[in-house]
């Protein structure tokens, strides 16, 4: 990190910054502190699985509004995406050439955003892009295993006119009663109890909006246009805290005090994508590298998540696959606010002209993230096998799905400590008081990556504050306060 003062000085001149500093949950990290044993008051954990309140089309493109149940404290929640199995051709594949199967992790490809909505007021924001960078860069190889299986990651498999000797998401696809998969949606409410989105005393519903691609849009494989796999329902899965009736009357005493407001630190994400129709490939001539504004991200943001991809593969329906970058920097007046170097790492990021960097990898373990390093493929992975023979490649670095997604690709510039917190202030960028214009980032692709057009995602999580509102009544309602 560089120019400390850029940073220092935007953070000074927001409000928002300052009312976080304000709040009396403000600790004095750099002192001594103890930490105290954990005594919590009885309570039962349970799931409530909710459905929409429309039913969902086989096949368009729509929007489905999900109530949350009206009771218990919420602190995870997953979306399933329920898929049929498809006609006859594609079960029993007695017709050569007529395959099927579902783009890599259909589970949060199958929709392009999700709100939590109260009020018809957005409390946070979920991508399929934030989903795939703040999960698996958090996740341990295990924990990109189990990610996998929810979301249906994996290989394609070869095709086979023989149903039985189908593998990977061919074989997937014609196993009866279809698939359900499923993508974690983490929040604010995903930082411990006392984060928790207390739905038992707010005055109304709150509503998970999914905005659902069309079906077609999730097929990787579709050659017969009849023979998908189609929408056969969704449901969120609500984690929720029951407390019994003592306990949630005191809990309510204590912070429901009527004429007044309570707030909890929170946060919410944002997606940008940026058109690069010619990638500038870092060499000893190039001087400036791709540059984007970032006037799309305000707030106060904890960290970004950066990554590019072919435009080639959204258009095949290979969503997530990272491509080479050699250097991204973040600017502010021309100035480095972030530099980060050889973002590509292992057997797979080195060339001929540009050698074996280990660079990233030290981010990663400087930061705790663990971008599932040291993940394996599959058991069953076959690099020859269905068109994967480009994952053949040796030496991905961290592997995730079916091979071809390294996460190592992805560059996370970072300004807080704790990967496994979503919500703290423990480290931020006021966006929107950085002077000149605005934050703009520079990135320059690796000397082996494609000339091809590339789309650069910009992945950001921005802090809020969360506020329950309590009127003289005792009406409680709820809202996000943003910069």
């Amino acid at each position: 990190m560089s120019n400390p003062q850029i940073i220092q000085r935007a953070n000074e001149n927001s409000s928002l910054f300052n009312t976080i500093k304000a709040r009396n949950s403000k600790q004095n990290s750099f002192d001594y502190v103890n930490q105290g044993e954990a005594n919590v008051c009885p309570f039962v954990k349970t799931t409530e699985i909710v459905t929409p309140q429309s039913s969902m089309n086989n096949q368009n493109q729509q929007t489905l509004k999900i109530p949350l149940p009206n009771h218990g404290l919420l602190y995870d929640l997953y979306l399933k995406t329920k898929f049929s199995t498809p006609g006859a051709d594609g079960t029993n594949h007695t017709d050569a050439g007529h395959g099927v199967a579902l783009s890599q992790w259909a589970g949060a490809w199958a929709w392009t955003k999700c709100r939590l909505v109260y009020q018809g007021v957005t409390l946070f924001e979920w991508t399929p892009e934030w989903i795939m960078t703040s999960q698996y860069t958090r996740a341990t190889k295990e924990k990109a295993t189990q990610l996998d299986f929810m979301m249906g990651g994996g290989i394609l498999g070869a095709e086979d006119n023989t149903a039985g000797n189908l593998v990977g998401r061919r074989g997937m696809a014609t196993s009866a009663g279809g698939q359900h998969l499923l993508a974690p949606l983490k929040a604010f409410f995903s930082d411990g109890l006392g984060r928790a989105l207390d739905l038992y005393s707010l005055n109304s519903t709150v509503f998970l909006e999914v905005d659902y691609r069309a079906n077609d849009q999730v097929h990787e494989v579709l050659e017969t246009a009849s023979n998908f796999l189609g929408y056969d329902g969704c449901e969120a899965h609500c984690k929720l805290i029951e407390l019994s009736p003592q306990e949630l009357s005191a809990y309510q005493a204590r912070n429901y005090v009527p004429g007044s407001v309570s707030s909890q630190l929170g946060f919410t994400t944002t997606h940008l994508a940026e058109a690069v129709a010619s990638p500038v490939l870092i060499t000893g001539s190039s001087q400036v590298g791709n540059k984007i504004k970032l006037n799309a991200i305000s707030g106060l943001v904890r960290r970004l998540f950066v990554y590019a991809t072919l435009d080639s593969d959204i258009t095949a329906k290979k969503y997530f696959i990272p491509q080479k970058l050699s250097r991204v920097r973040l600017l502010a007046n021309n100035s480095v606010i972030h530099e980060q170097l050889e973002t590509s790492c292992g057997i797979a990021g080195a060339s001929t002209s540009n050698g074996y960097r280990g660079d990233i990898a030290m981010e990663a373990y400087s930061n705790n993230l663990p971008t599932s390093f040291g993940g394996v493929l599959p058991a069953a992975f076959d690099p020859m096998a269905g068109g994967d023979a480009a994952v053949a490649a040796a030496g991905v670095a961290a592997p995730i799905g079916n091979g071809s997604a390294d996460m190592s690709r992805v560059v996370c510039i970072n300004f807080a400590l704790n990967p496994e917190d979503y919500s703290s202030a423990d480290g931020l960028v006021s966006f929107q008081q950085i002077s000149g214009g605005g934050p703009e980032l520079e990135v320059f692709f690796d000397t082996v990556a494609s000339t091809n057009a590339h789309t650069i995602h910009v992945v950001a999580e921005i802090s809020t504050i969360t506020t329950y509102n309590t009127s003289n009544t005792g009406s409680i309602s709820i809202k996000s306060i943003t910069e």
